[in-house]
């Protein structure tokens, strides 16, 4: 299933949530136990405005769900200039009474997303380890693919990335 949710802007990032493995359900008692419902969420931050963003939910994956959910996030052209860029992204599950229990969650830096050696407008598939809330090793990998979208008329987005001049190392050697 193939959902695609757009902003308009210059220039987007756009973000197709694949899939999860190795989810653990977050509940402890295996009498209350059931099968794990779990969707994921995102966000580009810093942005102008906080676009958040949520796949549906998979009841039949487990601990393993598939979503193949495109979306297209609206970012600024400085987003990639920006060190601290970065979307996040969260897996999440539905709970029995109500409401939601994090799995994990990660941050994809900008960086990762716009890659000075690959081509404008290709995609780049990742995969990262989810984190608990606090940053420690939490429990599974959520694997995504990442381009860049650029409207015509606009430049580069690699013309975002900021000119950095230093001295070769080999210089310092000896």
């Amino acid at each position: 299933m193939t959902s695609h949710k757009t902003e308009t802007g210059p220039v987007s990032v756009e973000i197709t949530v694949i899939s999860a493995r190795g989810l653990k359900n977050p509940t402890l008692n295996a009498l209350f136990s059931r099968r794990l419902k779990p969707f994921a969420t995102l966000a580009a931050s810093p942005s102008s405005c906080r676009q958040a963003h949520a796949t549906s939910v998979d009841r039949r994956g487990g601990t393993s769900p598939t979503w193949n959910e495109k979306f297209r996030l609206s970012v600024d052209p400085g987003f990639f200039a920006d060190l601290r860029s970065s979307v996040s992204l969260a897996v999440r599950a539905r709970r029995l009474g109500g409401g939601e229990a994090l799995l994990g969650c990660c941050q994809i830096p900008a960086t990762d997303i716009l890659s000075p050696a690959a081509p404008a407008g290709s995609v780049g598939f990742l995969s990262y380890r989810l984190r608990d809330r606090d940053g420690t090793r939490g429990h599974g990998t959520v694997d995504v693919s990442v381009r860049v979208v650029v409207e015509d008329g606009w430049a580069s987005c690699a013309d975002a990335w900021p000119t950095v001049i230093g001295l070769p190392v080999a210089s310092f050697c000896g």
